[in-house]
């Protein structure tokens, strides 16, 4: 909203906005996004890439702004991110070789596992491109990747079972809607368990006692998403606007989980976080 009004839109005097949110809770995106097509507004703002996919799925016609959406283009919802074709347009979090050096961030911390847990939301679209970067950086590194699943809220305690049995030594955490939903749940697990774990996305995790997060600066997207907006209520096309793609990125590290995990995390490794939680 800063960014909005720096531009010289101001919510109730030029503009009104109309604000919706799931809590976490996917299956209510569509009902959501179909009540903001109801009060026929100009454009909607949609972060990630299921509320992005609900609100394409709600309306051909009016534009719709992403904000940091995983795949995009796997997901359907541009044709290319240098030409949307359609009234999807926005920023991306994706970055292909991502989970490849969230891999390795990983062996920085415990060079000495062998085995590292994959937890993911497989209905996600940016899922896949991420996996196959960590896969391939695990075999580099000759790690053995345990891919373990989750759809809904229920799916967690099997997981973590599954990650138990697995012997996995550390974990990678694919952060979105649902497994953000959980994160007190996944946090806990990872304590209990003493399982060094990296987390693709949010920062909230790593303020909530998780170790380290690596991912694009998701902060960065908001002011860019209102420049869209701005655009488009002006008259510009969204199938002409270029899907933006990330140009900073963020590393939170908690030193107080190293502790409690007998981690030494290499000085370095620290010295290159952009916040470390004492």
């Amino acid at each position: 909203m800063d960014r909005l009004r720096e531009l010289g839109w101001i919510d109730g005097k030029n503009i009104q906005v109309h604000e919706r949110y799931a809590g976490g809770v996917l299956d209510r995106l569509p009902t959501l996004a179909r009540e903001l097509v109801a009060l026929k507004v100009d454009v909607i703002v949609a972060v990630a890439v299921a509320a992005s996919t609900a609100a394409s799925e709600a309306t051909a016609r009016i534009p719709i702004v992403m904000v940091h959406a995983g795949n995009p283009v796997g997901a359907g919802l541009v044709e290319s991110l240098a030409r949307p074709g359609r009234n999807v347009t926005g920023t991306t979090s994706m970055i292909p070789d991502l989970g490849g050096k969230q891999i390795e961030l990983l062996h920085q911390v415990a060079p000495a596992a062998r085995r590292i847990a994959f937890l993911s939301n497989p209905s996600n679209a940016g899922t896949l491109p991420l996996l196959q970067s960590a896969a391939d950086a695990a075999q580099l590194l000759g790690i053995e990747l345990v891919v373990v699943e989750v759809v809904a809220r229920q799916d967690f305690d099997p997981a973590f079972v599954r990650i138990e049995q697995s012997q996995a030594e550390a974990m990678l955490v694919v952060v979105e809607p649902l497994v953000n939903a959980n994160r007190e749940a996944v946090i806990a697990f990872a304590a209990r368990r003493r399982l060094p774990a990296v987390y693709t996305t949010g920062e909230e995790f790593v303020r909530d006692g998780g170790l380290i997060s690596y991912s694009a600066n998701l902060f960065l997207h908001y002011p860019r998403a209102a420049d869209y907006v701005d655009k488009i209520l002006k008259g510009a096309s969204p199938a002409g606007l270029p899907v933006e793609q990330p140009v900073g990125f963020k590393l939170l590290v908690n030193l107080k989980t190293a502790r409690a995990l007998d981690l030494q995390l290499p000085p370095t490794l620290v010295a290159l976080a952009d916040e470390v939680i004492e």
